[in-house]
């Protein structure tokens, strides 16, 4: 089977996490497959030889075309019509194609609507011009893969049309036709977490300098509701119980390394300690930074899955504090404390019991297992990958 893959977020968190574990697993599955990726091409080189992967296996298309841009709605056409009789079928691992020209033989991941529950934070002309892209993939592409029922739900909310009723302010597409189109898979985590021994822990916090510290991992995007978590942790902090706390942030800025971003800016003028960022760290170092953890914590205001707090629990952090929205309370169900993630002094007492709790936490192992066991990417390779096939037989 020959793959259109738009590989343009390979090297990123989250979604480029996706992008580089479902490649690898669909190549297990079926060692044949040729895929030509767009994309950077020496973050797809890179890619290849970090995953050990056979360079005969790939036809790069070396791109900078812009992700999420107005350019690339036209731009990015162009190496597709190049590649339309070439390949069996086109996958965009998130919805970004360009709506004038979606190929029949597409497969399109979506993995929320926070774009549209958040324009204030996203800009309102974009979202506009979301919206439409977004419609015009649902209504063209073959099949739209979602990474949960939860999302695939609030799709059909947005932009189904119900008993004959219009939703929201544009013509809507058909319930039904969405119903059938829309395939829930849910992703996984890496095996390549997993708990880490004490003596490990205590050697990476030895190395570290680090005593107690409740962890982020994530993108520094404003629906993440960082500022909140932030404030949160500034409350406990002040107590003398808990001055030697700290609060670590991984996750890209989207200003660049060396500007600051609007979470520096509101630490700094509100002179908060105790807060260290990182860009960007290895799987091998993140896995221990969520193990020497004394808690996980993400209270963001809108996700379709969760691909962080599901790391968190394979690396045997001992509190997970998430927000009781979305879709966190359907993956999680009861081992994490949830929390309203619009109210500071819940978030603040629910760190100060993970901290109280760190040496009494015990958590069922059964359970943990049960859920790590429904979310692998290999089961998410498998599932695409039938899915792939459909399409490519039309």
């Amino acid at each position: 089977m020959k793959i259109f893959f738009d590989g343009r977020l390979i090297n990123y968190a989250g979604v480029g996490r996706y992008e580089r574990e479902l490649i690898a697993g669909l190549l297990k599955l079926d060692p044949k497959i040729v895929f030509y990726i767009t994309g950077d091409e020496i973050a797809i080189k890179n890619y290849i030889k970090e995953f050990r992967l056979n360079e005969k296996n790939f036809h790069i298309i070396n791109t900078s075309i812009k992700k999420y841009s107005f350019k690339e709605q036209f731009l990015l056409i162009k190496n597709i019509k190049k590649f339309k009789n070439k390949v069996d079928v086109f996958f965009f691992p998130h919805f970004n194609i360009p709506f004038l020209y979606v190929p029949k033989n597409s497969v399109a991941v979506v993995y929320d609507l926070t774009f549209f529950h958040f324009p204030e934070y996203f800009g309102r002309i974009k979202t506009f011009f979301a919206r439409i892209v977004l419609k015009g993939v649902l209504k063209k592409a073959n099949k739209i893969i979602t990474v949960s029922n939860y999302v695939k739900n609030d799709i059909i909310d947005m932009f189904g049309k119900r008993n004959g009723r219009i939703i929201k302010s544009i013509k809507a597409l058909s319930a039904l036709n969405l119903q059938k189109k829309i395939i829930p898979i849910y992703p996984g985590y890496s095996v390549r977490f997993k708990p880490a021994s004490r003596e490990e822990i205590i050697k990476f916090k030895r190395e570290k300098n680090l005593s107690r510290y409740i962890l982020y991992c994530g993108n520094r995007k404003k629906h993440k509701n960082i500022t909140n978590l932030i404030h949160a942790f500034n409350d406990v902090r002040r107590e003398n119980e808990f001055n030697d706390l700290k609060l670590i942030l991984i996750g890209k800025r989207f200003t660049g390394s060396d500007k600051p971003d609007f979470i520096d800016i509101f630490i700094k003028k509100f002179n908060i300690k105790g807060v260290e960022s990182l860009s960007r760290v290895s799987d091998d170092e993140l896995n221990l930074y969520y193990s020497a953890s004394n808690a996980f914590i993400f209270v963001s205001l809108s996700e379709g899955f969760g691909f962080a707090p599901l790391e968190a629990l394979a690396s045997g952090a001992p509190s997970l504090i998430l927000a009781d929205n979305s879709v966190l309370p359907e993956i999680f169900k009861d081992l994490a404390c949830y929390v309203n993630p619009h109210d500071i002094n819940e978030i603040s007492a629910a760190v100060k019991k993970a901290l109280k709790d760190r040496d009494d936490a015990n958590h069922d192992k059964n359970k943990i297992d049960r859920i790590l066991n429904g979310y692998s990417y290999e089961l998410l390779a498998k599932n695409i990958y039938n899915v792939l096939l459909d399409v490519s037989s039309l």
